[in-house]
């Protein structure tokens, strides 16, 4: 098994891989041997030799830099799994030098993210429109003293930092360019009666289907999910299909309904519901540099520390994908 990818990162697909990988590392750093590793795939040492290695090798800098290697295939597999983002547009990485410019239809106005990330703006001129790239970073810190007595995986715990901070902002900047996008083309549908009724999704629905669209995704607060459990009730049958299993609740698609995903996210305001077509009838998601993760400890606090960031570009090349209630 190679320790390292083509990028010179440290293969990881998992936060339990990452740890093996460091674990190994750390082997290395403390008994120059690759002989010890054992590369079968699994670590034969203890959970306290492990934890202990993993200490030690992060106070020195080839540790550090071998987790921040490590944690990088795991946080850009969280953001492709359970972000919203990445579900609503087409994920497109672009080379280096390469221009983000995609062809849009020339009677829509396009809706891209502004390069300071700061928010929406139309563009309307000519029949292709350049995405605006922005960056988008978090700091997950460690307390050494954490690390010392050993309370927690710091893998683990930065990751899900690093993770939470990233699909956040990813999110928030899809959605407003979902938000902006809505009344382009289409009427903005009234919800405010008496909570998430089945003729509001429909009316929805048809704002993207009467363009020869089909609506595939309804992004939603967990408020308005809640009114459509009580479809159901009082002895109905009820149009929804649950998914029950804890995985896939976690990636946040609760049920599907006429052929569309609904998923739940935070992000969403409450009394708010977005439907999109397809991703590739929205818009997309250029990525100049996918996540990236270097050290950047603060010795002053007496923290350890990483720097998670990536250069995106959001762009809705076509409106009329994307309906709001």
């Amino acid at each position: 098994m190679n320790m390292f990818n083509n990028r010179g990162e440290i293969n990881a697909s998992s936060l339990k891989d990452a740890l093996q990988q460091v674990v190994k590392f750390a082997a290395v750093l403390e008994d120059n041997s690759p002989a010890n590793l054992g590369f079968s795939g699994q670590s034969s040492l203890s959970d306290d030799r492990r934890d202990e290695l993993i200490s030690r090798a992060i106070m020195t800098q080839d540790g550090k830099v071998a987790m921040a290697q490590a944690m990088a295939n795991p946080i850009r597999r969280n953001l492709d799994y359970h972000g919203m983002a990445r579900r609503a547009l087409v994920v497109d990485p672009i080379a280096q030098g390469a221009q983000a410019s995609y062809e849009r239809d020339i009677d829509v106005a396009a809706v891209v993210i502004s390069s300071n990330g700061a928010g929406p703006e139309s563009r309307v001129f000519g029949d292709r429109v350049v995405i605006p790239e922005f960056e988008i970073f978090a700091n997950p810190t460690v307390r050494i003293a954490e690390v010392k007595r050993r309370r927690f995986n710091v893998i683990d715990r930065a990751v899900q930092k690093a993770r939470q901070e990233i699909m956040a902002q990813e999110d928030a900047n899809v959605f407003a360019a979902l938000d902006a996008a809505a009344s382009v083309e289409n009427t903005l549908q009234d919800i405010t009666d008496n909570g998430l009724l089945k003729r509001d999704l429909v009316e929805i629905k048809v704002a993207i289907d009467h363009w020869d669209l089909v609506t595939t995704k309804f992004f939603m607060n967990i408020n308005e999910f809640a009114d459509i459990l009580k479809w159901s009730s009082g002895g109905g049958t009820g149009d929804l299909d649950p998914v029950s299993q804890r995985e896939v609740l976690q990636t946040g698609l609760y049920a599907h309904i006429w052929g569309a995903d609904i998923l739940v996210s935070k992000i969403v305001p409450p009394g708010t519901v977005y439907a999109c077509a397809d991703p590739e009838f929205v818009g997309v998601m250029p990525i100049r540099q996918d996540i990236e993760v270097l050290p950047a400890d603060e010795p002053k606090q007496l923290k350890l520390g990483w720097v998670v960031n990536e250069i995106i570009g959001i762009g809705i090349v076509n409106p009329r994908g994307v309906a709001k209630g």
